[in-house]
């Protein structure tokens, strides 16, 4: 049976980075993923790479993620320290953004956007996290039911042609040491709405920045 990955703790394995536009792989690679209770500070980047579309989510000289997103069809590739994974944004009238693992049919999580920049991520376990604008910090936010603040994230003043390495936004962690594993596939998944957001407001007058997703 599926299991919402957030419960469950990253074991670690060494991904091979001979990427495609938002194709992932394992093997023999030079970069150790690593996983987020290894991590030493609470402030970590996503990072442009050299190949165009995929992101590196880095801190310290560690790789903590990788996301390759494909802009023609909205869908992100996600290897991380405890697997691999898939964000899509689907839907015509009500767009939403659904999380799979790697080769599975089957949805573990969907995103559903609100208004004024609000929105829900619900597992089919019950588990809910919630993506709020937080003006204070000028980014934004996944909250717990409770309204505790997991990560904050913010974008960083874009670049045409930003260079391998070049930092294009800013993740703050907000959970103890031992619970960080969970918060990788949120970083990813507020990753991927900042993406769809610049897409959108790049072929739509007028479209509303954040996590509107229209």
């Amino acid at each position: 049976a599926l299991q919402n990955p957030l419960h469950s703790p990253d074991p670690g394995f060494a991904p091979d980075l001979h990427l495609g536009h938002a194709e992932l792989s394992r093997g023999k690679g030079e970069i150790v993923m690593k996983a987020l209770t290894d991590l030493n500070t609470d402030t970590l980047e996503w990072q442009a790479s050299a190949i165009p579309g995929v992101y590196q989510l880095a801190a310290g000289g560690g790789v903590y993620a990788i996301l390759a997103w494909s802009e023609n069809d909205t869908l992100a590739r996600v290897e991380t320290a405890g697997g691999k994974w898939s964000l899509k944004r689907v839907g015509v009238l009500a767009k939403h953004i659904t999380l799979r693992e790697s080769g599975s049919a089957t949805n573990l999580a969907e995103f559903h956007p609100h208004t004024f920049l609000k929105g829900k991520l619900v597992f089919h376990d019950g588990m809910e996290y919630h993506w709020v604008h937080q003006p204070q910090e000028e980014g934004w936010a996944f909250e717990d039911s409770k309204g505790h603040t997991l990560l904050r994230m913010r974008t960083l003043p874009p670049a045409k042609a930003p260079e391998a390495g070049q930092a294009l936004g800013r993740v703050v962690l907000g959970v103890p040491w031992a619970s960080r594993h969970q918060m990788v596939l949120l970083a990813s998944l507020g990753w991927m709405i900042q993406l769809l957001a610049a897409h959108d407001a790049n072929v739509q007058e007028g479209a509303l920045a954040g996590s509107n997703l229209i």
